[in-house]
């Protein structure tokens, strides 16, 4: 691990200190001998496993139901319907031999499920009665990306998605507003990530979606991660797939929580010079009781880690290391609360606890130690809920924007040729800002006259802008 000195300032050089903080804190190794593949170390594999639980518990409690689908998806099913095979057919890894044999029927490793599902959902539904059908899969997903960066995009990463069919198009644009409120209680609640939600334009879509909404973050270098995205796919899959109930198409919803990504959200937004800082919720190691001196033998010291067992606890002893050291190792850890208990405080029956989120510290009696971490648990938490919006500037041409950040504008569209040719126009001229759509759920009223920025034409719409991951 490295030291603290050797950390880039994350906000003088954000992506080399992100780069640094990963394998220091080692959430990861990336010297597994197949590019785009990464080795997850225990602290990061715990992340990845408890994002997922908690929003496994959020579709338990909107009646979905956990199924388990093969990795291999044959090529026909990709062939059903034109623009999902489209999109995703530059970033496939293809299966064709079995041995030293070629396979007769080529198939792929999953990037996305809905093609496997599909073919089963004609099977499983034929009446109203299966309605509503909401399944899930939690795992990974294989897309030959060209680049690769740990968290943010990957060969092989880690997520959920649910596939879901209804009865009527009303009951499947509900589906979307559900998704909504489930992905962002465990963001903000659990995890203290703020996020916009904006419904993507037309030339922006899901391969085969009627509707996208998306989930974006802004991470400190000031471009934009998404981290998430619901579809409303409409009767586009169940047309080409055949499922009908009652001798009706079905609506169609699917919803991918990234879940490697917001491991990167947490990492990079919380995280500091020190190192990282992990909500308890989905940190490996919840307490870290430090000792100073020879005190971890005595008995008091025995009784202060048998009152915090019911917490993730690990004990830094190291005898060879210096009190300082094991301090800042606590914090390159992100464990969100440490205990000092030193020889003077045991004797006074007090310990010192450290809040890694705020810097702050305070004495308490030993005999209420477990009621005062679990205390600053609820205050971590609910600081959480404080959170500021993602800032947003206003533009009113393409020479306003600045270098990094979430832009608002006045657009020409987010359907047809000439909006598109203006997005494309944007980002060409600006090395990458993108327009990220409309916000979801929110009608935003464009000024009498106001003027697209970057076509000089009549406005329709507001759009947000950002570079992106």
């Amino acid at each position: 691990m490295l030291a603290t000195k050797e950390f880039n300032v994350k906000k003088s050089d954000f992506w080399e200190w992100y780069n640094s903080i990963i394998y220091a804190a080692d959430l990861v190794d990336n010297r597994y001998n197949l590019q785009g593949f990464l080795v997850h170390k225990p602290a990061g594999a715990f992340m990845i496993k408890r994002i997922t639980e908690l929003l496994e518990e959020g579709l338990n409690k909107t009646g979905h139901e956990e199924v388990l689908f093969p990795i291999g998806i044959p090529k026909e099913n990709f062939e059903l319907e034109k623009e999902h095979v489209e999109g995703f057919a530059p970033e496939l890894f293809w299966i064709t031999k079995m041995g030293d044999k070629d396979l007769p029927r080529p198939f792929a490793l999953r990037p996305t499920s809905e093609t496997a599902f599909y073919q089963m959902y004609s099977l499983w539904i034929r009446s109203h009665n299966d309605l509503p059908l909401k399944y899930y899969q939690a795992g990974t997903v294989y897309r030959a990306e060209k680049e690769t960066s740990p968290f943010l995009r990957g060969r092989e990463f880690y997520w959920i998605e649910t596939h879901c069919a209804f009865q009527t198009k009303k009951e499947a644009l509900k589906q979307v507003k559900e998704d909504q409120k489930v992905f962002g209680k465990v963001l903000k609640t659990y995890l203290g990530l703020n996020y916009m939600v904006f419904d993507r334009p037309e030339w922006d879509k899901f391969a085969g979606a009627e509707k996208t909404i998306a989930f974006d973050t802004l991470l400190p270098d000031g471009k934009v991660l998404q981290v998430g995205s619901t579809h409303y796919l409409g009767q586009k899959f169940s047309k080409p797939f055949n499922i009908k109930a009652d001798n009706e198409f079905v609506y169609q919803t699917c919803f991918g929580h990234g879940v490697w990504r917001v491991v990167a959200a947490v990492v990079a937004i919380h995280g500091d010079d020190k190192g990282l800082k992990v909500p308890s919720q989905i940190s490996k190691i919840q307490v870290a009781i430090v000792p100073v001196g020879k005190n971890d033998k005595t008995q008091v010291f025995k009784d202060v880690k048998k009152q915090l067992k019911s917490f993730r606890v690990q004990i830094f002893d190291d005898i060879d290391k210096s009190f300082g050291f094991k301090l800042n190792q606590t914090e390159l850890l992100g464990i969100p609360v440490r205990v000092e208990v030193g020889d003077r405080e045991l004797e006074a029956g007090q310990a010192t606890i450290f809040d890694r989120f705020t810097g702050n510290k305070k004495q308490v009696s030993l005999v209420s130690l477990k009621k005062e971490v679990a205390n600053l648990f609820k205050e971590q938490e609910a600081n959480f809920k404080n959170l500021k919006d993602l800032p947003v500037y206003q533009i009113d041409s393409i020479s306003d924007l600045k270098e990094g950040g979430i832009a608002r504008a006045y657009f020409i569209g987010t359907k047809g040729t000439e909006a598109e040719q203006a997005a494309k126009d944007l980002q060409e001229k600006t090395n990458g800002v993108k327009v990220r759509g409309t916000l979801f759920g929110v009608k935003e009223t464009v000024p009498e006259g106001a003027k697209c920025f970057m076509t000089g034409k009549p406005a329709k719409c507001v759009v947000y802008l950002a570079k992106q991951y």
